[in-house]
């Protein structure tokens, strides 16, 4: 297993567990994280305030049942559900996620819907 691919393994697993301070600790002090293109949040401090709700309010999960790694980087096919706190309602969908390493944690994410 690359260090790209022990990473990706390591957030998504501290993802599942709701552990938002191990989940954070995969990342880079300067990440940076886009949907399609477009960059959504840059620092360790946005991608923090990004998630705490999510992590301290909402039920979710997710799979990763195939990663291709190569380098620095990797993409994982996941699939990801999550219950909404305020209705219940649970959504569920399919997503691209692409990491790139930056000096030994998470430096890029990048959302591909």
């Amino acid at each position: 297993m690359t260090h790209i691919e022990h990473l990706a393994q390591q957030q998504l697993d501290a993802y599942n567990r709701s552990d938002l301070e191990a989940f954070v600790a995969c990342y880079h002090p300067d990440v940076r994280v886009f949907n399609g293109d477009h960059l959504s949040v840059s620092g360790i401090d946005g991608f923090r305030q990004r998630y705490e709700s999510l992590f301290s309010t909402w039920q979710f999960g997710a799979s990763v049942p195939q990663r291709i790694a190569l380098n620095t980087h990797c993409v994982d096919f996941e699939t990801w559900w999550r219950v909404d706190p305020s209705s219940g309602e649970r959504s569920e969908g399919q997503i691209l996620v692409r990491y790139e390493e930056r000096d030994g944690r998470i430096g890029t994410v990048q959302f591909l819907a």
